[in-house]
């Protein structure tokens, strides 16, 4: 049986406090023993020309959108309204042409954290620039808030209607775009988790699963799902 090759949108890291090294292309390494173990092959693309997409999308089966920096507000028509300067436009274009392309071939997309606000904002929808609360200061590997879970989907199949996630995000979905059916929320009722069964199929959570992975086994059964067989 060939095993399914798994996309993951890469990030870029510049070292602020030491000119003498390079500009990095990565993703978490986390992501890649999740998919390696759920039975696929993980494979890193790093943020090029959106000319390439179509090449990128072809090689692989199924495509993961990763966190990282907020979305640039003009994608979904607002002006900056906070102070900061988390973002970087050449990713925004990038994954949005990754997620154009991906539709267009039909290939399964799982949105994390600011991969789920990207393909919202792709498809319509708007964010909250900021919201408070949802930054967590404990490990990365500890869930700090419950959240709920519509039955009867694949997320409640895999967590239980009522699991406990993590927290690190500091934006979130306002305005669901109209293909997107949510399935999940915090008890403050910001959007955690999402789904679109139309045109390509989608699913996107707000919390970080490859953070858990090792710890909780519904988040590896959540690659195991996504890999195997959304």
């Amino acid at each position: 049986m060939t095993k399914p090759i798994i996309g993951i949108s890469g990030n870029e890291f510049l070292n602020a406090t030491d000119d003498t090294e390079p500009l990095l292309s990565y993703a978490a390494t986390s992501f890649v023993r999740a998919i390696e173990t759920a039975g696929g092959i993980p494979l890193i693309l790093p943020i090029v020309s959106p000319d390439l997409v179509q090449s990128y999308i072809r090689m692989i089966d199924k495509l993961i959108l990763t966190g990282g920096q907020n979305v640039l507000p003009h994608y979904y028509g607002q002006e900056k309204t906070i102070e900061s300067e988390n973002y970087h436009p050449n990713r925004d274009r990038f994954e949005m042409a990754l997620i154009e392309e991906a539709i267009k071939q039909q290939k399964p997309i799982l949105g994390i954290c600011r991969g789920m606000q990207l393909f919202n904002v792709a498809m319509g929808g708007s964010l909250h620039q900021e919201i408070p609360n949802h930054w967590q200061t404990s490990a990365a590997n500890s869930p700090s808030h419950p959240i709920h879970l519509q039955p009867d989907t694949p997320l409640s199949t895999i967590y239980g209607e009522k699991p406990m996630v993590n927290s690190f995000h500091r934006q979130a979905i306002d305005q669901l775009a109209t293909p997107l059916q949510v399935i999940g929320q915090s008890e403050d009722q910001i959007i955690e988790a999402v789904i679109m069964t139309e045109q390509t199929p989608f699913l996107g959570v707000q919390w970080h699963p490859e953070m858990l992975y090792e710890n909780q086994v519904a988040s590896q059964s959540l690659f195991n799902y996504f890999v195997q067989n959304f």
